[in-house]
């Protein structure tokens, strides 16, 4: 039978284990607490860009950084034509937004003019505007689209276009948009404010939109394009 001595040795050294262990953990939880803390505004963003039949601007804050944008890569061979995504419903000095945004892509598109056009949209929420999204695409005869949405709205918004309309075939590539955001977030105050309100965005489309939206099927059947 072991000493008293010895059962208190033993004793000590399973509390010192346990603080240890304790410690341990803690000081991993907080590493990776860090970790997905600096991570949180890279994760708002995807690039998965590939050649599609048609690209879509979808409705953001900056669309002139877009449009160029997407005109380059419809240079590039990234699509067949380009859709802007456009107010109809608001007026700014005696004329909508998608009247504005069609004689402005008429005038600088060049010779793409044939292969730029708005998608007039009247509704606020991504989800549904996505619902106005698919008649221009219907009308335009895509079966995959390539989204160009601002960065920090990329990887929600091909999360909410790729759920309501499965017979497309979606991809995505971030438009910068440094005054709004920057993945190193905490450096500025608009930053911060930026990745605050699209985490809510985020978690609200995933625990609350994503099931009260069914998806819409439009028979035209999702493929990839043979590029």
């Amino acid at each position: 039978m072991p000493s008293r001595p010895l059962c208190q040795n033993l004793h000590m050294r399973r509390l010192r284990a346990a603080s240890f262990a304790k410690v341990a953990t803690a000081l991993l939880a907080l590493v990776l607490g860090i970790m997905v803390f600096r991570k949180s505004g890279e994760f708002l963003v995807l690039d998965n860009r590939e050649r599609s039949d048609a690209m879509v601007i979808t409705q953001g804050d900056e669309l002139d950084p877009a449009y160029w944008m997407g005109i380059d890569l419809l240079r590039q061979g990234y699509a067949q034509q380009l859709l802007m995504d456009a107010r109809a419903d608001r007026v700014y000095f005696g004329r909508t937004q998608a009247a504005w945004a069609e004689e402005f892509m008429q005038r600088t598109a060049g010779d793409l003019k044939g292969r730029v056009k708005v998608c007039a949209i009247t509704t606020d929420t991504t989800a549904d505007e996505v619902l106005e999204a698919a008649q221009c695409l219907k009308s335009a005869g895509a079966h995959s689209v390539l989204l160009l949405s601002d960065d920090y709205h990329s990887r929600r918004s091909l999360l909410i276009f790729s759920h309501l309309l499965p017979d497309f075939h979606w991809a995505v590539a971030p438009v910068r948009n440094p005054k709004e955001f920057g993945e190193q977030w905490w450096r500025r105050r608009e930053w911060i404010r930026t990745v605050a309100v699209q985490w809510q965005h985020l978690l609200w489309w995933e625990l609350v939109d994503r099931w009260r939206f069914a998806p819409i099927r439009t028979g035209g059947g999702a493929h990839r394009r043979d590029v």
